[in-house]
């Protein structure tokens, strides 16, 4: 995926840190607003302040710096939680992707996805997001196998996208609204399918 490089080093002055965060987060929003089709280095430049140049002399296509932008965001936003149950760490992980794509700086990724049919390039930005977030979902697990509250045979694969697949079903082809009380019940479904003991002690 060579679209997901970073900012390329040259010589002369130091960068400025700073400037770099600016433009990143004048992509994600552009990302929110405009979606990728409708993002151009003109307006980013215009947005942050600063010349084309100096965006191309950072990241060389507008795929590049959109990349950078979206690794930014799914590298900040996903924390693994460990409240002792599964249970408590699942409805943490699914509570924080609805505050995250719902109402927060992921907002854009819906949006994305629905375009990446169109786009193949977008495919390289959406990896970045969901295979940063199903990170977090396979540590949960581990350490749910290790209180012994689920078997190390299980699929965790499987697992996982069957606790995420109904809140996307939600946010791209229902639209219905994701309520905490339904997250619960994804919760609850799951922990029942994979027939969840309680964690032993330690």
């Amino acid at each position: 995926m060579g679209q997901n490089q970073g900012p390329a080093v040259g010589r002369g002055r130091p960068r400025d840190r700073t400037l770099d965060a600016r433009i990143l987060e004048q992509v994600l929003a552009l990302l929110g607003s405009h979606g990728y089709t409708g993002l151009t280095l003109d307006e980013l430049a215009a947005r942050s302040g600063v010349a084309k140049t100096t965006i191309l002399r950072r990241w060389p296509s507008k795929a590049a710096v959109a990349a950078a932008g979206v690794e930014r965001v799914a590298l900040q936003s996903v924390d693994v939680p460990d409240h002792g149950t599964l249970r408590g760490d699942l409805q943490a992980l699914l509570y924080g992707a609805v505050d995250m794509f719902v109402r927060g700086r992921g907002q854009f990724v819906p949006r994305l996805l629905r375009e990446s049919g169109h786009h193949p390039e977008i495919s390289d930005l959406l990896f970045t997001v969901i295979h940063t977030r199903r990170q977090a979902y396979r540590r949960v697990l581990a350490l749910a196998i290790a209180r012994g509250e689920l078997a190390p045979s299980c699929d965790q694969e499987l697992l996982i996208d069957l606790l995420i697949g109904p809140i996307w079903t939600r946010l791209l082809i229902t639209r219905d609204p994701i309520t905490d009380e339904y997250v619960d019940s994804v919760v609850e479904a799951v922990l029942a399918a994979a027939d969840v003991k309680p964690a032993t002690a330690a």
